[in-house]
Parts: C-alpha cells; structure tokens; sequence
C-alpha cells in the first residue's frame, strides 16, 4: 500500500544529505512548507518538460495542498531523479535505488 511505501521511502530519505541540503535552501526557516512557485522554480532547474514536472507535483502534493511539506519534497526529488535516470513518473519509482537529482546552477 502506499502508505508503507511513503514510509519507507521518507525513512530512507531522512538520511540523505543531498535532499536535506535542497530543502534547507527552499525553507531555511523550517517552516515546514516550500511554496508551489518556489517548488516549481528549484525544480524548472532539472531540465525535465513541464508535462513531466507536472505529473511529478502531482504525486508530490497528492492532497493537493497547493505547497509541499518536507515529505512531498522528498518525492518530488526522488521522482526527479528517477526520471532523469530515464523511469517513469509513478509510485512505483518511488522504491527504485536512483542516485541523488541534479540541477543547473545548484550547488549541493
């Protein structure tokens, strides 16, 4: 079910450097909300389609929510760089290994 896939994947997620160091840049404050333009903005910097990252904040803001907490960060940053390694966008990449995600002009 996907509830114990998102727990597993947050778990596994929590100790990831890379993911702790993109989302302390999009909230430094920790208030536990990266905005949808903000969001849309660090994300543009992927390189992937719009129609891609669409579906990406889709499954990130599956409560549709209109911003993400530090959870659906993490999905949206593991769906990043799922589809970069060429996976389909879905739950299911959600438990593939993938290394961290790449941005343009982000410095990790």
């Amino acid at each position: 079910p996907l509830c114990v896939i998102l727990f597993v994947f947050v778990q596994l997620s929590n100790g990831n450097a890379a993911y702790e160091h993109y989302y302390r840049q999009l909230d430094p404050a920790n208030t536990g909300k990266i905005s949808a333009g903000d969001a849309a903005q660090f994300l543009k910097k992927s390189g992937l389609s719009d129609s891609t990252l669409g579906k990406i904040w889709d499954l990130a803001d599956s409560d549709r929510k209109g911003y993400l907490d530090k959870r659906g960060f993490f999905i949206a940053l593991r769906l990043v760089a799922s589809a970069q390694g060429g996976n389909d966008i879905s739950r299911n990449s959600l438990n593939k290994n993938v290394p961290a995600p790449k941005f343009v002009s982000v410095k990790l």
